[in-house]
């Protein structure tokens, strides 16, 4: 999706004035300390919180509902520091903690927290990922409904209050808790002893762990999709950029295969959408877009689930 960095609190509320019920609005999970003119700065990333991101994929919203109230009964018994907001589709929760140097400190405290809540995404600790901007509508939900901030009295009056307060929007933002989480410690990832074994390849290609966790959801993230096929465009290209037109229409095809692949499992890549897919494939094989690096990419934006056999090529 286009991008655009805003400078200001006033411009980025002048954005959402111009762009809210026209399109979905998104913005950073994460706050970054520095951007160069046109992007942010990756290595500037803070990362102070958690993102939970409960979603029923196509199963009734009451499911999403229930893993919900389970953190939200959580946090709130242990006073940590929170927000909380119906998306429009499912629920979101971004929870408060002190700064971490290493966002496997914050996954690491996710996994735990994820225990038994089936509808919550375990993609969604990465430093590029989106969230919907609150009282924003939600132009894929059935409301349409706006993108809701909520409160315990909301959380306490039940499912179908929400749902009628989320046809309008303009709802205040309201913080829970006093504590910052605590993030869990974790030992850097080149002192780890365990190499993540390969896992079976959905296609016909071999696939990291990293891209193989992040692909085989039921929405893969944007950058997940870019980078598998990066990977998979440096395999067949063995690592050249520049290659014939025959050999780049050939790559493109056995991509979108592979991808084919992947989408035709059951509950995995919900929005699959093979025109577009096959579109991006093409930009990004003629582009001779090169596979991202381990210690510069997969690993700090959170890919990265343990020390595979490529950490060190």
């Amino acid at each position: 999706m286009k991008r655009k960095i805003v400078r200001s609190e006033k411009e980025f509320i002048d954005w959402i004035n111009l762009f809210n019920g026209k399109m979905n609005c998104y913005t950073t999970v994460y706050d970054f300390e520095h951007y160069a003119e046109m992007a942010k700065v990756e290595s500037s990333c803070i990362k102070d919180r958690m993102f939970l991101d409960f979603d029923a994929h196509g199963e009734p919203l009451e499911n999403a509902w229930v893993d919900f109230q389970k953190i939200v009964k959580f946090l709130f018994n242990d006073n940590t520091q929170y927000r909380m907001y119906f998306s429009g589709k499912g629920f979101h929760i971004i929870v408060f903690g002190e700064k971490a140097n290493d966002i496997r400190s914050i996954q690491s405290s996710f996994t735990k927290l994820a225990v038994d809540c089936p509808t919550l995404d375990r993609t969604g600790i990465q430093t590029n990922r989106l969230r919907r901007i609150p009282n924003t509508v939600n132009l894929n939900s059935n409301g349409p409904y706006y993108c809701t901030p909520l409160t315990l009295d909301d959380v306490s009056f039940g499912l179908e209050h929400i749902l009628r307060k989320a046809l309008s929007g303009n709802w205040p933002i309201k913080t829970y808790g006093s504590s910052k989480k605590k993030w869990d410690v974790v030992k850097p990832i080149e002192m780890s002893d365990i190499e993540v074994v390969a896992p079976k390849p959905p296609g016909e290609l071999p696939i990291l762990p990293c891209l193989y966790n992040s692909i085989m959801v039921e929405n893969p993230g944007h950058y997940a999709r870019v980078y598998l096929a990066q990977w998979y465009r440096d395999i067949l290209a063995i690592g050249e950029r520049n290659i014939t037109e025959d050999k780049k229409h050939e790559i493109a095809a056995i991509i979108l295969d592979e991808f084919k692949a992947i989408a035709s499992r059951e509950n995995i890549w919900l929005d699959w959408d093979e025109s577009i897919t096959k579109k991006n494939i093409w930009f990004i094989v003629n582009g001779g877009y090169h596979a991202p690096g381990c210690k510069t990419t997969l690993i700090p934006q959170g890919y990265c689930i343990g020390k595979c056999w490529r950490y060190n090529e």
